[in-house]
């Protein structure tokens, strides 16, 4: 018997072991990047319709908190940068058809945007999350995270609000837009609460960047990573519609600190205080929605 456990244990030690360590490590990076592929096509399931969004006119009020409020969504006017309303004159990427620019007779009424380079993600910053909001909370809703957004931005006049269809989203996780102008003409904003279950979630207060190259929808998105795996992502875009003849340019409103900052805040949440999806609710009654 001696001689049978003995050959036994020379024929394992022939063997080595499996690399569990690179198994798991492997499974991490996928992981990671399954949420990576998710969270860009959750921003990207609006995409299609922001041909739409553009066309939305744009009424003027003041808001007197947080950016200012130039009113709710209006008539089918395209809204240009400086607040002005041009409702006959085409731009040269116009249709010939006279049909809204991304929708032409006979073709696919959402062309999305062409598939592009790998999109790049790196984590850039590790920052402290706070305590969450205490009191009366309710769940959040796309008016509530406008509410809070509008409160966190820079000084500006915020326009071309919008609910916009999120892949894969629960209760509590909306998918929202707004236009911020700083003084140099509007750019567009994209905020998303998610929180998916896919484990491995980053620390809280892990900051990552996601370029994607050739993309002015998704030029950069901020990702702040808060407690229980929610992620907040605020996406800085470069234009203010896509169009496979021509894209509408727009600057850039937010640098990416500003975003971390806005992100990270701790009040963001499936939940807010009640204050603030009541406030969003009077404020934005009639929001207008894309369904992607």
């Amino acid at each position: 018997m001696g001689d049978v456990r003995g050959r036994f244990r020379d024929d394992l030690a022939r063997h080595p072991a499996p690399p569990l360590g690179d198994l798991v490590q492997q499974a991490v990076v996928q992981g990671r990047r399954l949420r990576r592929q998710r969270r860009l096509a959750q921003f990207g399931a609006g995409g299609s319709a922001l041909a739409m969004l553009l066309v939305i006119g744009l009424a003027a009020g003041p808001l007197g908190i947080g950016a200012d409020d130039t009113g709710q969504p209006g008539g089918p006017n395209l809204v240009l940068p400086g607040g002005s309303v041009d409702t006959g004159s085409p731009s040269p990427a116009d249709s010939p058809t006279g049909a809204p620019r991304g929708f032409e007779p006979g073709t696919d009424e959402n062309p999305a945007p062409p598939v592009g380079p790998t999109p790049s993600t790196t984590v850039i910053d590790t920052v402290r999350i706070g305590a969450g909001p205490d009191g009366e909370l309710a769940t959040t809703t796309p008016q509530g995270a406008l509410e809070l957004l509008t409160r966190l931005l820079p000084p500006g006049k915020t326009s071309g609000y919008a609910n916009l269809e999120s892949s894969g989203a629960g209760p509590g996780m909306p998918f929202v837009q707004l236009y911020l102008d700083r003084g140099d003409g509007p750019g567009m904003l994209r905020l998303s609460i998610y929180r998916d279950r896919l484990g491995d979630d980053p620390r809280p207060g892990t900051v990552e960047l996601t370029e994607v190259p050739g993309n002015c929808v998704q030029s950069q998105i901020i990702t702040v990573h808060h407690d229980a795996g929610l992620q907040v992502d605020l996406m800085i875009a470069t234009c203010l519609v896509w169009d496979p003849k021509g894209t509408v340019a727009a600057p850039a409103v937010l640098s990416v600190e500003e975003a971390t900052e806005i992100a990270a805040n701790p009040t963001w949440g499936t939940r807010l205080p009640a204050e603030y999806v009541i406030n969003g609710a009077k404020r934005f009654p009639k929001l207008a929605r894309s369904n992607g």
